[in-house]
Parts: structure tokens; C-alpha cells; sequence
């Protein structure tokens, strides 16, 4: 959740900005919202996990990351990268439930609008082995699909608001989608309790943990000391923390 001041956020505005249209707007669930963008590419082109920055207030940018590259609306896999203007048409899926800076700016987009977005070559996050255990909350949605929409191999739990649930499993049929119970990480870590117990990891190469950064430590605590996993085998990523401001 980058903060900075107003002169440094134009400065990164002007050396990796990318001009950018909305193309259409879509809530697929309760407290989500997907964008279909034109956006130029940055160097090496767009790629699906792609990392990107839009200023919300002239102190404040908020990070999100690219689902689709080159997908029309109602496709379920178009080609990563490449060139003409599906190249330049880009999937963004946000979560909104946080109610911060950056959900009420992305809430407030339309089709038509001009923005701009930050970007440089892409840097795909480390994934480990075949068979992966990916684990986040509705924040990281977008980033875990980027990654595990690939791979039917994959395992995949995300704790979402419970109103999302049932048309995020329709979606994602897939994916296992837990209500968020009484604090953050709760519903997963008993997912991830249950699933051990049932030997579901039994053939486990590697994991990515995203989202907030206490649930992150407590997820990874369980598979290292369970010895599910080495260390070196979870990449983890913190998108929040307890106390800090919000998404």
C-alpha cells in the first residue's frame, strides 16, 4: 500500500505510466469488482500475475495485479503476452470489502474513464514444483487466479466475505471459497488444519501464501512444522496487516 509525496508519485507517474481506458466494468460477486482495461504495455509486454499501480490520491497508490491479457468478455483463456490490441487488453479483479483508499477509487470507475498505470517488465512470483497449495484472502483473489487458473493441479482456499461466497464458487467451481468467520486467517487455518488431517498435501510441492501478513506467518508455521513443506517451498506475500491502513 505505497504512500509518498505528491511530487515522487509523479514522478513515478511519468517514468512508468501507462495511459489507460476502462473497457467495461463488472461485480461478479459482493464486494468485488472486474475491470476490463486498454492499457499499453510495458516492456516485455503484459502477462497474467502482472504487478501494477494506480495513484487513488496524489500521497496514495494501491497495487493490484493483472488476472487476464487479451481476453474478451465471456473467454476463459486467452493467449499471455504477444502483440495487436488483445496484447493491450488487460483483466483486473479487486476486492472492495476493505472500504480503504484504494477499493472506494476502484468502486468509483466507469467505462469510458481515462486513468493511468504503473508498471515496469513483469516479475512473476516464485511457484515451486507441479502440485501447489495457493492460500489468500478476497484481496489476492485476482493474483491467485492469475497464477492457478493454469494448473488444474492446484489446490486453492480463499476466505472471502460470506455474501460473495456461493457466485465466487459458481465462478470457480474449482476453488474452495470460506466464509469469513470471527478474525482474519481463521477460516483458513481450519481449512488448512482439516485438509493436513485428511492427507490431502500427501503429494504437495509447493505453496504460495498471500494477503494478510499474521494469517501468512500462521500458514506457513503450520506446514513447515508439520513438515508438509520445506520453507524454501512458500513463497509468501503480505497485501495487509492488523493495524495498518487499509487496501
Amino acid at each position: 500500500m505505497p504512500q509518498a509525496p505528491a511530487l515522487i508519485g509523479k514522478l513515478a507517474e511519468s517514468a512508468m505510466g501507462r495511459r489507460a481506458r476502462v473497457l467495461d466494468v463488472q461485480h461478479p460477486a459482493p464486494g468485488f469488482v472486474e475491470l476490463t482495461l486498454h492499457a499499453s504495455a510495458p516492456p516485455g509486454g503484459w502477462r497474467p500475475g502482472h504487478e501494477i499501480q494506480f495513484r487513488v490520491a496524489p500521497t496514495l497508490s494501491r497495487r493490484y495485479t493483472v488476472r487476464t491479457v487479451g481476453e474478451a468478455k465471456g473467454q476463459t483463456g486467452g493467449e499471455p503476452g504477444g502483440s495487436g490490441p488483445e496484447a493491450e487488453r488487460i483483466g483486473v479483479l479487486a476486492g472492495t470489502e476493505s472500504q480503504g483508499p484504494g477499493a472506494t477509487w476502484v468502486s468509483r470507475l466507469r467505462a469510458g474513464t481515462e486513468t493511468v498505470i504503473l508498471a515496469a517488465r513483469h516479475r512473476p512470483l516464485r511457484e515451486t514444483g507441479a502440485r501447489r497449495l495457493y492460500l489468500g484472502d478476497g484481496s489476492t483473489l485476482g493474483t491467485i487466479d492469475a497464477y492457478a487458473r493454469v494448473d488444474e493441479q492446484s489446490l486453492v482456499a480463499i476466505e472471502v466475505p460470506e455474501p460473495a461466497v456461493d457466485a465466487l464458487a459458481a465462478r470457480w467451481p474449482r476453488y474452495h471459497f470460506l466464509p469469513i468467520t470471527k478474525g482474519p486467517g481463521d477460516a483458513l487455518f481450519f481449512w488448512l488444519e482439516r485438509a493436513a488431517g485428511e492427507g490431502e498435501f500427501a503429494r504437495l510441492d509447493g505453496a504460495m501464501l498471500l494477503g494478510h501478513a499474521q494469517s501468512i506467518q500462521r500458514q506457513r508455521a503450520a506446514l513447515v512444522d508439520s513438515r508438509i513443506l520445506p520453507r524454501r517451498a512458500v513463497t509468501t506475500k503480505p497485501y495487509w496487516s492488523t493495524g495498518k491502513a487499509g487496501l
